[in-house]
């Protein structure tokens, strides 16, 4: 990009408040991923970011802030990649199992990632942060078009919400491999009423790349 008069480049001092604040944030996603957000202090994040404690509010007011951050920086490329691979596919059923799976993959790709994801405290709940708006719509849509059956669709989303989460730590804790990303996702697919040879051909499908 040219800079110009009414688009300047960053000064020296700008540059170095970008630095700062990127260490801030690796820091905690570290820091998060390691012991938990509730564990974790201010003034360990700036310690292990290698700054004053005081430069911490310099950029964020508190550590809420500072996981905001952090999950927007991280889940950004995440969420991109899964919109990638579930691009074109016209079967709901088939678009929920990729999700899950696609997740799952990604814990396994990167256990930092994975422990920050397991380790959210209560009011940044799985099924919300990661999963998403998208969630809800695919289960609305499949619900509308007959193809899921479910009794109470708010209980079926968190009951999801909550296998993935499970899963992601069978991952992190033994290293389990991808059969139980396909297992789990056959699993989610029957909770949404699909018959079980059915629920286990889609989860058995390639997963699209990205």
């Amino acid at each position: 990009m040219t800079h110009t008069a009414a688009n300047p480049a960053p000064d020296r001092h700008a540059r170095r408040r970008a630095r700062t604040r990127a260490k801030l944030v690796a820091a905690a996603r570290e820091l998060f991923a390691a012991q938990g957000v509730d564990a974790t202090t201010i003034a360990e994040i700036a310690e292990r970011a290698d700054t004053a404690h005081g430069s911490f509010y310099n950029h964020f007011s508190t550590k809420d802030e500072i996981l905001a951050a952090v999950f927007e920086d991280t889940l950004t490329d995440q969420l991109r990649r899964l919109e990638a691979r579930r691009d074109g596919i016209t079967d709901v059923a088939e678009r929920v199992a990729v999700a899950h799976r696609h997740l799952l993959a990604a814990v396994r790709a990167d256990p930092e990632w994975g422990w920050l994801l397991v380790r959210l405290p209560l009011p940044h709940p799985i099924i919300a942060t990661v999963l998403g708006d998208d969630a809800g719509a695919d289960l609305e849509e499949g619900l509308t078009a007959g193809r899921f059956a479910v009794d109470d669709p708010v209980v079926a989303l968190h009951a999801m919400g909550g296998a993935l989460l499970g899963i992601m730590v069978l991952i992190l804790e033994t290293g389990a491999g991808p059969t139980a990303d396909e297992a789990h996702a056959a699993g989610v697919l029957r909770s949404l009423g699909l018959p079980v040879p059915e629920a286990a051909a889609i989860a058995a499908r390639p997963l699209p790349g990205h």
